[in-house]
């Protein structure tokens, strides 16, 4: 039983939702679960015969390993997969204002690298991670607001995610979005991440989900002898986060976007088994709803 779903409506958006939702993984260095350096376009291959079908790109991987946005859209073109969203660092928290202003010409950059690729999403990350505080959230808001505003007037969304000393637990993450108050600012929700801020993830889904337009897919177990965080990385299908029932909670509020793993934890995440839990959570529920 793939949700709580009864009303004609629903089971029609929920299809539609199903016809559109895809199986994506983080392109997040070019070192493999040993640390060492890997052949990235044959690790997305590996990923793909598993069921992977889009990539999130981050402008500074791409920068780090020499290829640029046109090199790396035909480099996935030739592989059979699509890019899912862009991803640009900023620090839209800083005090010096050349920093955000800076931040702000990455989103601008962002946006065109975007329209290159053929997308309409801009995840910003960065800043959030080491600052916390009444007045950096303030900061973070104007920010925000500026920058979903280049963003919308390229008909874009913008979202962040959960991570770092702000934004990190759910009700702070509704706060900063509502603060912003742009209809195209909106939340990447990581599961895992959410974990490690002490919140329930499901519970987390259920407040956020009308704000969701992209998920990171990582899970944890407890682990009792580390100490600042008691958690270790576990495969997709495994610990504390219940992506299966993470994504009901998210079709049912009209998501339709993509299922992203998360190629953190090492062996200990077991990548390529995770890519492929993730496909079956996506197609399972394509398959119960006569979607392929």
């Amino acid at each position: 039983m793939l949700g709580a779903i009864t009303t004609k409506h629903e089971i029609m958006k929920w299809k539609r939702s199903w016809a559109k939702m895809k199986t994506g993984i983080m392109l997040m260095s070019d070192r493999g679960p040993d640390g060492a350096p890997m052949d990235w376009k044959e690790h997305l291959r590996k990923c793909k015969e598993r069921g992977l079908e889009t990539v999130d790109l981050f402008a500074s991987v791409l920068e780090a390993i020499g290829e640029t946005v046109g090199s790396a859209k035909n480099v996935l073109q030739e592989i059979g997969l699509e890019p899912s969203l862009y991803c640009v660092a900023t620090d839209l928290v800083s005090p010096e204002p050349s920093i955000r202003r800076q931040s702000l010409d990455s989103v601008r950059r962002g946006i065109d690298d975007g329209h290159e690729l053929g997308l309409t999403h801009l995840f910003s990350y960065g800043g959030q991670h080491a600052n916390e505080g009444e007045p950096a959230l303030r900061r973070y808001v104007d920010g925000l607001r500026q920058a979903a505003d280049l963003c919308a007037e390229d008909g874009m969304t913008l979202s962040i995610e959960n991570a770092g000393k702000m934004c990190h637990t759910d009700v702070e993450l509704e706060r900063c979005i509502n603060l912003v108050d742009r209809p195209n600012m909106k939340v990447t929700f990581d599961g895992g991440n959410f974990i490690l801020a002490g919140c329930d993830s499901h519970n987390a889904a259920e407040l956020l989900a009308d704000k969701v337009v992209h998920v990171h897919v990582k899970s944890f177990a407890p682990d009792p002898k580390r100490q600042s965080r008691p958690f270790r990385y576990v495969p997709i299908g495994e610990g504390l986060v219940d992506y299966r029932r993470i994504r009901d909670t998210l079709v049912s509020a009209g998501f339709d976007g993509i299922l992203s793993f998360e190629p953190e934890g090492g062996h200990n995440s077991k990548w390529y088994d995770s890519v492929a839990t993730v496909a079956e959570i996506v197609q399972e529920a394509r398959e119960a709803q006569g979607v392929r």
